[in-house]
C-alpha cells in the first residue's frame, strides 16, 4: 500500500513538474491515441532516477562521451513490458540520438535482450520533458535493467554526476561499438565505473 502511494505521488510530482516545463517550452510527445492498445490501459510505473522537481547538475548532458554504455541500475520488479520512455531535455541546441537497450544479468554480467534507437527532441528544446511510446512494448523479466549508449560525444540526457548524485545507481564504461551491444552480446560487469544519476526513465506495466 506503501509502495502505491509513493508511486503516485511520483507521477504526480512529474505531470506538475510537466505542466510547469510548458510554460517555459514545449512537451515533446508521441502517443499514438487513436489506436489504444490493451498494454496502454494497464497499470504503469516509472523506473529510474526520480527526478521530478530536480535540477541537474550537468542540464546539457554529457560533453564526452562517445561510444559509451551506461547502465541504470533500476530493475524490473516483476515480468512486464516497457512501454516508453521519459527524460528532461538537455540545455544544449543539438539533437542527439541514442539507443536504449534491456539487459538482463548472469553469472558474469548482462546479456543484451533489447536495442532500439530513438532519436532525441527535434527541433531542440532546451527546456521541458520528452516522452516516447516504443513503436512496440519490449518484453522483460524480473530484474532486468535498462541501459543507453551513443556513439556521438555529446549526450541528450541531462544528469548528476558522483559528488553531485543523489542515487548515484548509473555507471558508465568507453569503447563499446555499435556490434558490441547487439542483441544477444553479453556485457561483462568489470570496467564500469562513476555513480550517475540521468534524468530518464522508462515506463512499465506488469503482466499478469
Amino acid at each position: 500500500m506503501n509502495g502505491q502511494l509513493k508511486q503516485t505521488r511520483r507521477l504526480i510530482k512529474l505531470f506538475l513538474f510537466a505542466v510547469f516545463s510548458l510554460s517555459c517550452s514545449s512537451i515533446t510527445i508521441a502517443v499514438d491515441r487513436e489506436h489504444p492498445t490493451a498494454e496502454s490501459v494497464m497499470p504503469t510505473q516509472q523506473i529510474g532516477f526520480d527526478f521530478a522537481g530536480q535540477t541537474p547538475a550537468f542540464p546539457e548532458g554529457d560533453a564526452s562521451a562517445s561510444l559509451h554504455l551506461f547502465l541504470h541500475k533500476y530493475h524490473a520488479p516483476n515480468n512486464g513490458l516497457v512501454s516508453g520512455v521519459i527524460y528532461l531535455n538537455d540545455s544544449d541546441t543539438i539533437s542527439e540520438s541514442f539507443d536504449l537497450l534491456i539487459l538482463r544479468p548472469d553469472n558474469k554480467g548482462w546479456k543484451v535482450i533489447h536495442r532500439i534507437n530513438l532519436s532525441d527532441d527535434s527541433p531542440p528544446a532546451k527546456t521541458g520533458i520528452t516522452v516516447l511510446t516504443l513503436p512496440s512494448p519490449l518484453s522483460v523479466q524480473k530484474n532486468d535493467i535498462f541501459a543507453h549508449w551513443q556513439t556521438e560525444a555529446d549526450g541528450a540526457i541531462p544528469l548528476n554526476v558522483d559528488n553531485a548524485s543523489f542515487d548515484g545507481f548509473s555507471v558508465g564504461q568507453y569503447g563499446f561499438r555499435s556490434a558490441d551491444i547487439e542483441i544477444g552480446q553479453h556485457i561483462n560487469r568489470d570496467g564500469f565505473s562513476g555513480q550517475r544519476d540521468y534524468f530518464i526513465n522508462i515506463f512499465f506495466m506488469t503482466t499478469p
